[in-house]
């Protein structure tokens, strides 16, 4: 099965548990570039409104994600929902996604409002999701998790 890693991140959580998930899967790997500058704390009150409002941005990446059997979707999430960037991954290819499959890094929440968003965004379920806290993320111990992860997806 060809595999697609394809993250937004801000901080480089999304960044490192999507480069250890294409590293553990042989996948190809592609990162969603904002368009918009999220950066100081001004960028991080209004990337929390974004995400609020469900806002969509201007994005780049460079791979076509027809081009794969599955496309794993990474984003942080942010304000309680998933970022502008990621949403607008979504619904700009959701047509070009055949399975799916998700990961997100938050402060404090996990994945199942995000899952719920990409699902109804692609009109099919996710078939695995997985979260990791930030706090998880700077620590060593991501194997369990990640391995669970692998496993439901059927790799």
């Amino acid at each position: 099965m060809k595999t697609l890693v394809v993250f937004y991140s801000r901080t480089g959580n999304t960044r490192r548990m999507g480069e250890l998930i294409a590293q553990k899967l042989h996948a190809d790997i592609d990162e969603i570039i904002d368009q918009k500058s999220r950066s100081g704390i001004i960028g991080w009150i209004l990337s929390g409104r974004d995400a609020m409002k469900e806002y969509l941005t201007k994005i780049t990446f460079t791979k076509n994600p027809a081009d794969y059997d599955l496309v794993i979707v990474g984003t942080p999430i942010w304000a309680g929902s998933s970022t502008p960037a990621f949403r607008t991954y979504l619904t700009e290819n959701k047509g070009k996604i055949k399975k799916a499959a998700l990961f997100v890094t938050a402060g404090g929440e996990g994945p199942q409002k995000t899952v719920t968003i990409l699902e109804n965004i692609l009109d099919k379920p996710c078939l695995a999701s997985v979260g990791w806290l930030d706090s998880e993320v700077k620590q060593d111990d991501l194997q369990p998790k990640l391995d669970g992860f692998i496993k439901a997806i059927g790799k």
